[in-house]
């Protein structure tokens, strides 16, 4: 039964990358959001919007948004997907009498990224200002100056000439939130999308979309989809969650860093276009065997591709959320994006399809999660 759904699905998401998708129109409003870590709001009314119809839905103090929709099997287990609302992005932290503005990051930056970068700074009217990372121009960069300055030395420049002119023609103040100017582009010949934010607002596309399909197409298990805040500064949002949800195994959805770009390593393990990523270890969590198993078991008999990693570094929300309760089995699963905490990344369709395959395809049979 669930080969001959497969083909329909597979035709519907064919059929949809000829005209305007709207997937790909969904993904688009997620990327644009404006929602670094604390003021995840803006992403959070659209969740709400395209979650509504498919469970119960309920919200927390930090501004998690949990929905839930029951299975048909009565016994089945609880499956619980994660992924996290916010992206990384600065704050205003002084404004200088000069009219440049400091700020801080909210997230990992590499600072490499940033001089000469654009941002758009969100000011007490709702409405985005300009603003460039400024760095010296080569003319009169002094001899053995490092070419890369640390965040807390850099500034933006927003065209103003005061401290006063920012606060009242501007409307900037301390604390005012800054991200990344980024346009949004659909490669419609190679179906790979350009645009900031992938991670982790391509995890919460692929938890709409699974709940989108399992609204009209029910599996046997009860499936939980949870849309976290704050993960980007400390898995916050799901430090909460951890304190009173309940489920038998969980899958943390992330935009997971790819590493097939010159300079990777020799042997990429998180490729664009070759499926979806399948984290066995990272040093915050372990991937559990049992679940690891199930989803090799699924990808096989469903020829789902996916691309399986063991990465040295990073981190999500699984750091936690294994540790709810009594513990929790859990693996981090995702989509893979070149130029991950950067100001535009890449992520291909067809690694999306993969992931919301292989999401459907754990809740469809009951004894998913294996002995635990």
């Amino acid at each position: 039964m669930y080969q001959d759904r497969s083909l329909v699905w597979r035709a519907v998401f064919l059929y949809t990358q000829g005209m305007k998708s709207p997937v790909v129109e969904l993904i688009k409003e997620l990327v644009c959001a404006i929602g670094p870590s604390g003021y995840e709001q803006a992403v959070g009314e659209i969740i709400l919007r395209e979650i509504s119809s498919f469970g119960l839905v309920s919200t927390d103090a930090i501004g998690n948004i949990v929905c839930e929709i029951p299975g048909t099997h009565r016994n089945a287990p609880r499956n619980l997907f994660v992924a996290h609302q916010d992206e990384i992005g600065f704050m205003v932290s002084e404004i200088l009498d000069e009219g440049f503005l400091r700020f801080i990051p909210l997230g990992g930056w590499n600072p490499v990224t940033l001089p000469s970068s654009t941002v758009d700074i969100f000011n007490k009217d709702g409405k985005l200002v300009q603003g460039t990372i400024g760095q010296i121009s080569p003319h009169f960069q002094r001899k053995g100056e490092p070419d890369t300055p640390q965040i807390e030395s850099m500034s933006i420049d927003i065209g103003a000439s005061s401290r006063s002119e920012v606060i009242e023609t501007y409307h900037i103040n301390v604390g005012s939130i800054i991200v990344p100017s980024s346009t949004f582009h659909h490669n419609e010949n190679t179906d790979v999308l350009t645009a900031k934010a992938f991670d982790d607002r391509i995890g919460v596309a692929a938890l709409i979309e699974l709940g989108r399909r399992v609204a009209a197409e029910p599996v046997e298990s009860t499936t939980v989809l949870a849309f976290t805040t704050q993960e980007e500064v400390g898995t916050r949002g799901a430090e909460v969650l951890s304190h009173y949800i309940h489920a038998d195994a969980a899958f943390i959805v992330e935009g997971a860093p790819a590493d097939d770009i010159p300079g990777g390593p020799q042997s990429p393990q998180t490729c664009l276009g070759k499926g979806a990523h399948v984290r066995i270890f990272d040093p915050t969590h372990i991937g559990n065997p049992q679940l690891l198993q199930r989803v090799r078991d699924i990808v096989h008999e469903r020829q789902i591709c996916i691309q399986e990693a063991v990465r040295k570094g990073g981190g999500t929300d699984a750091s936690v959320i294994a540790l709810a309760g009594q513990g929790l089995a859990a693996i981090v699963v995702g989509v893979p994006v070149r130029y991950a905490h950067s100001h535009s990344g890449k992520i291909a369709l067809s690694d999306f399809k993969n992931l919301v395959d292989l999401l459907y395809a754990l809740g469809e049979v009951a004894n998913n999660t294996g002995q635990i």
